[in-house]
C-alpha cells in the first residue's frame, strides 16, 4: 500500500474509534437512546469517509485511473462505506443503509479478485442479502450471494492472501511479505455466512433441497474453523435433521443428530465454569437441560418417522418397476450422503444405537419403539404439563404414536389391542388435563386419535367373537366397551367442527384436511353403530337408525366437500351400498318387534 503512514495512522485511528462506539460502549446505551453509539459511529465514519472521497478524487486527477494508490484509497473507502451501510441497516434506516453498501460494491467490484478487494465485496453483499430479504426480494439476493461464492471460489483458487481492514491499516514494510493476519480468517468467516444466507434464500424461493445443502455446508465450516456456539450448534444441525427425514433420508438424519448430541455432550462437560456465579451456573444448567430435551424430541421424531415410512412401504404393492426405481435413488442417496457428512467428528457410538434402515419385521420396530420412548422419556421430564403444557401435550402424543405404529408390526392380535388401550390412555389422560376452550386444536386430534384406536381395539374384539359360534358374553361386553368409548371421542370431535346447538352445520373456513377428518369420523361412527353386538331388537333398531344417519351425513359432507373426498373413494363406495341396504335391515328388525309385540 501507497498511503503515507501518518495520513494511514490518521484513518486508523477514526475507524478504530467508530469500531470501539459500536462493538463496546454500545452495550451501556441506555433503553430511551439504544442507537447512541452507533450514530457517534456513524458521524466518524461519515468524516473519514469524507476524507477518503477527498483524496481519491485528488489521486485519480493526478494518476491514471487504476493506479496503486487509486487501488488503496478505493479498498479503504468501500470498507468504511460497508461498515456505515451495516450501521444505518442497525439503526432501523435501510434505504440509506442500502445506499452505502451499493457504494461499497461500486468500488470494490472492480477490484473483488485482488486481496483489498475480496473481504469488503463479500461483506458488502452478505449485509445487503439482509436488506433484500427483508423486503422480500429473495431473488435479488439470492443472485448477489451466488455472485459472493463465485467470487470466492476464483479467489481461493488464485492463492492470494485475503487483507482484512487491519492489515491495511498495518502494511509490511517494503520488501517483506504482506502479513494478512486476520485476512484469511475474516474471509472463511464471510463466506461461512454466505452459506448461511443462500440457505434463507433458497428456502425462500421454495428449493428446500438447495436449503438443506447450504445449511449444512454452513454447520460444516462452522466445526472446521470452530466458530460456533454449542448450543446453537446442536439445535441448528437437529432442526436439518427434521428436514432429512422428511425426505426420507434417514442416515443423512441420523448423522446429525449424533453430531448435535456429541456436541451437547461435549459442551456438558465444561459448561460450568468456576468463576460463575451461583445464578448463573443455574442458567446455563436450565439452558442446557431446555435444548438437550429439544434434541430428544428430534430423536423421538426420528423414530417415529422411521416406523410410519417402514409400515407405508410394507403396505405398498410394489412391483418390479418400482423397486428397481428406488434402487437407483438408493444409490443416488448414498451419494448426497457422503456428502452431508461431519468426516471431523466421531459419531459411530451413537449412529450405531439406531438404524437407519426400514423396518421390516417386529423385532426391528421394537428397537426403534424402545429408542424412541427413551428420548421421550428425556424430553417430558424437562417439559412439564403445568409449566409448557402444549409442548408437554406434543409429547404425550407422540407417545400414543409410538404404540399406534408399534402395533402395526406386532402379529398377536392381543398384544396389538393392549397397545391400543395404550395409546387411547395417553390421549384420554391428556383430555382429562386440558380445557378445549384453550387447547381445541389439540383435543381435536386428541379426541380422533383416541377414537381410532378404541375402533382399532373393537376390530380385535369382534375378530374374537366371531371366532366362535357361541361367544362369551364378558367378550361381547368388551366390544361394546370399545365401541362405545371410539364413538364417544369422535362425536367430541365432530361436534367441535358445528355450530352452536341445534345447528349441524360445519363451521366454516375449515381447510381440506380439517374437512377429511370430519368425513372419516363420520364414516366411523357410522361404522361403529352398526358393528355394535345388540341384546335387544329396540337397541338394534337404535343403532342401525344412527348408523344410517351418520353414514347419510357422510355422503352429504363427501358431495359438499368434493375435494376433501377424493381419497375416500372407497368408504364412499361402502357406504352407498350401505345406504341401500340398512332401510331393509331397520324395516326387518321393526317387523320382529311387533311379531314379538303381537305373540306378547
Amino acid at each position: 500500500m501507497v498511503i503515507p503512514k501518518e495520513i494511514l495512522s490518521d484513518y486508523k485511528e477514526l475507524y478504530e474509534k467508530a469500531n470501539r462506539l459500536v462493538d463496546e460502549e454500545s452495550r451501556t446505551d441506555p433503553p430511551t437512546d439504544p442507537f447512541r453509539s452507533h450514530y457517534k459511529a456513524r458521524d466518524v465514519l461519515m468524516d473519514l469517509k469524507k476524507q477518503l472521497d477527498d483524496q481519491l478524487v485528488s489521486v485519480q486527477a493526478s494518476e491514471e485511473d487504476g493506479s496503486q494508490d487509486d487501488f488503496s484509497y478505493r479498498a479503504l473507502l468501500a470498507f468504511v462505506c460497508r461498515d456505515l451501510g451495516r450501521i444505518y441497516v442497525y439503526t432501523e434506516e435501510q434505504s440509506e443503509g442500502e445506499k452505502f453498501l451499493n457504494r461499497c460494491l461500486e468500488l470494490v467490484t472492480p477490484l473483488n479478485q485482488r486481496p483489498e478487494g475480496i473481504i469488503p465485496f463479500i461483506g458488502a453483499i452478505n449485509e445487503l442479502s439482509i436488506v433484500l430479504g427483508s423486503k422480500e426480494q429473495f431473488k435479488t439476493a439470492l443472485d448477489m450471494l451466488l455472485q459472493a461464492e463465485t467470487s470466492y471460489d476464483e479467489f481461493k483458487a488464485s492463492g492470494l492472501t485475503p487483507w482484512a481492514v487491519s492489515d491495511i491499516f498495518n502494511p509490511p514494510e517494503r520488501g517483506q511479505e504482506t502479513p494478512a493476519a486476520a485476512g484469511p480468517k475474516e474471509l472463511e468467516s464471510l463466506y461461512t455466512l454466505v452459506c448461511f444466507y443462500l440457505a434463507q434464500m433458497f428456502g425462500h424461493l421454495g428449493e428446500p433441497v438447495k436449503s438443506a445443502m447450504c445449511c449444512h455446508r454452513t454447520l460444516h465450516r462452522q466445526l472446521q474453523y470452530k466458530s460456533y456456539d454449542a448450543i446453537d450448534f446442536a439445535l441448528n444441525t437437529a432442526t436439518l435433521s427434521q428436514f432429512y427425514i422428511g425426505e426420507e433420508r434417514f442416515q443423512e438424519a441420523r448423522h446429525h443428530l449424533a453430531a448435535a448430541t456429541l456436541i451437547m455432550a461435549e459442551f456438558e462437560e465444561h459448561m460450568l465454569k468456576p468463576e460463575m456465579s451461583e445464578q448463573e451456573r443455574q442458567d446455563a444448567t436450565e439452558t442446557f437441560k431446555h435444548r438437550y430435551a429439544d434434541v430428544a424430541r428430534c430423536w423421538a421424531k426420528y423414530g417415529l418417522h422411521l416406523l410410519q415410512t417402514s409400515k407405508t412401504r410394507l403396505l405398498r404393492d410394489e412391483d418390479e418397476e418400482i423397486k428397481r426405481l428406488e434402487k437407483a435413488t438408493q444409490k443416488i442417496r448414498l451419494a448426497e450422503a457422503e456428502e452431508s457428512r461431519f468426516p471431523n467428528l466421531d459419531l459411530a457410538a451413537c449412529e450405531s444405537r439406531i438404524s437407519c434402515e426400514y423396518c421390516l419385521t417386529f423385532d426391528d420396530a421394537k428397537l426403534v419403539f424402545h429408542f424412541v420412548t427413551e428420548w421421550l422419556d428425556i424430553a417430558k421430564d424437562y417439559y412439564k404439563a403445568e409449566h409448557e403444557a402444549t409442548e408437554y401435550s406434543k409429547i404425550i402424543q407422540d407417545y400414543a404414536e409410538a404404540y399406534e405404529q408399534i402395533a402395526f408390526f406386532e402379529e398377536n392380535p392381543d398384544n396389538q389391542a393392549k397397545m391400543q388401550k395404550r395409546r387411547a390412555k395417553y390421549l384420554e389422560d391428556l383430555l382429562d388435563l386440558l380445557d378445549p376452550i384453550f387447547y381445541m386444536k389439540i383435543c381435536r386430534e386428541c379426541w380422533y386419535g383416541a377414537g381410532t384406536a378404541h375402533a382399532a381395539v373393537m376390530d380385535v374384539r369382534l375378530d374374537v367373537v366371531g371366532a366362535t359360534s357361541s361367544p362369551k358374553p364378558d367378550d361381547i361386553k368388551k366390544v361394546n366397551q370399545s365401541c362405545m368409548k371410539a364413538i364417544k371421542n369422535f362425536e367430541s370431535f365432530v361436534k367441535s367442527y358445528l355450530g352452536k346447538p341445534p345447528s349441524e352445520d360445519w363451521r366454516p373456513n375449515m381447510d381440506e384436511e380439517e374437512q377429511r377428518h370430519m368425513l372419516y369420523a363420520h364414516f366411523h361412527i357410522g361404522r361403529i353403530y352398526y358393528k355394535l353386538i345388540n341384546a335387544h331388537p329396540m337397541q338394534h333398531l337404535e343403532h342401525l337408525t344412527k348408523c344410517h344417519v351418520y353414514y347419510t351425513k357422510f355422503i352429504a359432507g363427501c358431495e359438499q366437500h368434493k375435494e376433501a373426498a377424493g381419497p375416500l373413494q372407497a368408504e364412499i363406495g361402502v357406504v352407498r351400498e350401505m345406504l341401500t341396504l340398512l332401510p331393509f335391515k331397520i324395516k326387518q328388525v321393526r317387523v320382529r318387534m311387533e311379531q314379538v309385540q303381537v305373540t306378547g
